[in-house]
């Protein structure tokens, strides 16, 4: 009997179906070098497993097919479901993700306060009765968010009944009515939230994946070497719940897919997203704060706390026909080890969210292959880490989020129904560095765009927008 076979016969047996659990049998199976793996048709429902922050861990697997063709996971925690940590050349078919229950709940608007500062959502049977606190307003007619709907910031939710939520924030009655409808979601309840995280990787490819709900993005690929495929993947709403009548209102909680700070950025392909909380797709890249420089070596901080920034070989400029410099080696360091300047850091422990001096508290100390003669206060950023030479083709999109473009590749057959719009904007403070080249969007159909939330400080209002904002008025 050949090992493929022996190992497709033990996934189909019996003692399967009793753990309703495939993660320890696809561990068994990496552990023997199997290179193709089946997972046998099913539902999964996954508890957590130890102290960690995701219900299925993939760390440092190479050159393996993961076939899940009718395999439905379903977490049992608001947790990140699958986590693909440093590999490279993994496929993943046929998976799809699901909760229960649901990191989100929806109900109808049945009032409104007198005083206009807060409404009461009674939640559609079925649906978790939680009093998540993001929420966004449905039209009851299109099940699609309520046109002219600004941002809700700073919402506070409460149970006042059995089934029903009071949400609180000044004016909101302005937004929500009696007979809207309403989504309701918030994020993870233990370690890490996204459905899907490919983080430190490499030529991925996710094949036919669904994501119908998650408490954070649906997929998140960030840092590495890039270069993945994304094709036939959906994140889209999932059936209703035991008990519902009505329809989901609601697939992933935030970002359906993002992509950031990654050398080589991806090929999506023949995807579909709709009802994301917030953007459809984005390739996402941060400038570098310069917090000390003394010759060729520099101490950075990142504007993004969350990634692990540039490596050894990137290069850094302060905009896209500057001088730039190759990274020889580097560390990172805790800021307070980092030898800063006094008056360094008290700009950074005194900056608020979206100053220019807010950066990680995690410094990265580089050397540079020359002097940079740059100064404390300058901005870099690195063509290397933003996602350049993306593909983003023939993908079906019915949401009302962004396509959000910060580096340089191809957007072209699209189809992009009730959008907000394609985006071309750093995203950051005026003075800081950033560089989008190289990009083409063609052959994309827009149908009735401006689904997003009305921002008044935002500079992102056409159907296809090309913006960097200096300051609030420019």
């Amino acid at each position: 009997m050949s090992r493929f076979l022996f190992l497709a016969l033990f996934l189909a047996s019996p003692l399967l179906k009793a753990q309703e659990d495939f993660r320890p049998i696809v561990a068994e199976a990496l552990k023997k070098g199997e290179k193709r793996i089946v997972i046998p048709p099913g539902t999964y429902r996954m508890d957590p497993k130890g102290g960690g922050g995701e219900l299925w861990v993939l760390s440092g697997v190479k050159d393996v097919e993961i076939i899940a063709d009718g395999v439905t996971m379903v977490g049992t925690k608001l947790m990140r479901a699958i986590s693909l940590h440093k590999c490279s050349g993994v496929t993943l078919q046929g998976l799809t993700v699901d909760y229960d229950p649901l990191p989100f709940t929806q109900g109808e608007v049945i009032a409104a306060a007198e005083d206009g500062n807060s409404i009461d959502v009674k939640i559609h049977a079925g649906y978790p009765k939680k009093a998540y606190s993001r929420i966004d307003v449905i039209d009851a007619k299109t099940r699609f968010r309520k046109k002219g709907m600004p941002f809700l910031w700073g919402t506070k939710a409460e149970l006042i009944g059995e089934d029903v939520v009071r949400v609180t924030l000044k004016g909101i009655a302005k937004a929500a009515v009696p007979g809207d409808l309403a989504s309701l979601s918030t994020g993870q309840e233990r370690g890490a939230p996204h459905g899907i995280s490919i983080d430190e990787c490499e030529r991925m490819l996710l094949k036919n994946v669904t994501i119908h709900s998650a408490p954070g993005m649906g997929l998140l690929e960030a840092d590495g070497e890039g270069g993945s495929t994304f094709t036939g993947c959906k994140i889209v709403p999932g059936p209703k719940p035991a008990g519902a009548t009505e329809e989901r209102l609601l697939s992933s909680s935030w970002d359906a897919f993002q992509s950031k700070t990654i050398r080589q950025g991806p090929l999506v392909e023949n995807c579909e997203i709709s009802h994301a909380g917030d953007d459809s797709w984005s390739v996402q890249s941060s400038d570098f704060l310069v917090l000390k420089s003394e010759g060729n070596t520099l101490v950075i901080g990142s504007r993004d706390e969350n990634t692990n920034g540039v490596q050894n070989g990137d290069r850094l400029r302060t905009g896209v026909e500057s001088q730039e410099w190759k990274i020889t080696s580097r560390k990172v360091v805790p800021r307070k080890e980092a030898g800063l300047s006094p008056e360094v850091l008290e700009k950074m422990e005194n900056a608020k969210a979206w100053d220019f001096w807010r950066a990680s508290p995690k410094c990265i100390v580089v050397t540079l292959d020359k002097e940079s003669g740059l100064k404390e206060g300058e901005s870099v950023y690195s063509p290397d880490r933003t996602g350049q030479g993306f593909i983003f083709r023939n993908n079906r999109i019915h949401s009302s989020g962004r396509i959000l473009l910060k580096a340089g590749g191809l957007v072209e057959g699209n189809a992009l129904n009730t959008p907000h719009a394609l985006i071309v904007c750093p995203e950051l403070p005026g003075t800081a560095a950033a560089g989008i080249e190289n990009l083409i969007i063609r052959k994309n159909v827009i149908r009735n765009s401006g689904w997003f939330c009305a921002a008044p400080w935002s500079s992102q209002a056409g159907v296809i927008s090309l913006t960097a904002t200096l300051s609030d008025k420019e």
